[in-house]
């Protein structure tokens, strides 16, 4: 009987460390799966504004408001600025930092972002692949390359 009691008390123990542990676990984030969010967050950003079409501009004599267009394109670019602030919850990871914009890096539109974690910067990258080709049509419109 106190062999079935030995067994019993060392099998409660281990249930009880496997909650603990993983009650634990439930605290720590995936740098990966973070970034993924956080890359999904800023795609979505982005994808909320539409840009201005410059056909919008043409008048029906075939003549382009260039100035009409360059303060709606102004407009859409403000816009589109609120997007990095996306990333303030996510500091402990990555910044912005426009300034660090390099056309000749590996990945251009990557290098305004300052990643403090590997991990989380696949996941990012991944969360923003479906918008990257698009971000990167807008960019080389707005002179970025």
């Amino acid at each position: 009987m106190n062999r079935f009691k030995s067994i019993s008390v060392t099998v409660i123990a281990v249930a009880l460390a496997v909650v603990v542990i993983s009650c634990g676990n439930k605290d720590k984030t995936d740098p990966k799966v973070t970034g993924k969010k956080a890359g999904t967050e800023m795609c979505d950003c982005v994808a909320s504004f539409n840009a201005p079409d410059p056909a919008d501009f043409v008048d029906a004599a075939g003549n382009f408001d260039e100035t009409g267009f360059n303060q709606a394109f102004g407009l859409y670019a403000m816009q589109l600025g609120t997007c990095p602030g996306l990333l303030a919850k996510y500091q402990q990871y990555v910044s912005f930092v426009y300034t660090n914009y390099d056309p000749e890096a590996e990945e251009p539109l990557y290098s305004v972002f300052d990643f403090k974690n590997n991990d989380f910067a696949q996941g990012f990258k991944e969360g923003t692949s479906d918008c990257m080709e698009t971000f990167a049509a807008l960019f080389a419109l707005m002179g970025g390359q």
